[in-house]
Order: C-alpha cells, then sequence, then structure tokens
C-alpha cells in the first residue's frame, strides 16, 4: 500500500467542522452539535478553503449551501470519517486483534 503525505491531510477538527455543516447546511447547528461557537465554525471552515484553493460553501446573507466542489467533497469526507470511526471501534472491541466466535441454538 502506497504512504500518504501528511501534508495533504487538512486538520481533523476542520474536517469535522466542515462535515457538520455540510450535513446541517448550517454553521450555527454545527457549532451546536460540535459544542464550539457559530465564529469558530466560520473560521475552521474559511481556513479549510484556503487550504484547499477553493470555495466549498456558497455564502448569501444569513445562509450557506455547500458549493458544487463542496459537496463532492462532503460525500468524500463523510466516507472517509467513518471509516476512521469504524476502524476505531473495532480497534477499541478487540486491541488484541483475536477473534470471537458465537454458537447460537
Amino acid at each position: 500500500m502506497a504512504a500518504f503525505s501528511r501534508r495533504s491531510l487538512p486538520p481533523m477538527s476542520q474536517l469535522c467542522a466542515f462535515e457538520a455543516a455540510a450535513r446541517h447546511q448550517s454553521f450555527t447547528a454545527a457549532a451546536v452539535e460540535l459544542n464550539l461557537t457559530q465564529s469558530a465554525i466560520s473560521r475552521q471552515i474559511r481556513a479549510l478553503e484556503d487550504l484547499l484553493g477553493f470555495p466549498l460553501f456558497v455564502r448569501d446573507r444569513q445562509t450557506v449551501r455547500l458549493s458544487k466542489a463542496g459537496a463532492s467533497y462532503a460525500r468524500e469526507i463523510r466516507t472517509a470519517l467513518r471509516l476512521v470511526s469504524k476502524a476505531t471501534l473495532g480497534f477499541r472491541s478487540n486491541a488484541e486483534g483475536g477473534t470471537l466466535n458465537l454458537a447460537i441454538r
């Protein structure tokens, strides 16, 4: 398996803020979910957009909606975060890597 460049990985805090904001289509709702301020979410999203060099959201007055590129990125990031979560839960449930066999009668 090929290695990946850590330089191409955005900070996890930015990815989590983006995923929540994308799912809710709201920086305020994402802030409530993540126990942050709306301003903190906005800063995280802006930093991610600066890193990527492309807007992820279209901002219009008091609302935000995903740009076309943002919607595509959100799907991929959501999948990646689910994989990380699944791997972590699997590891926690069996850190030694053994096998559990169940017999049901």
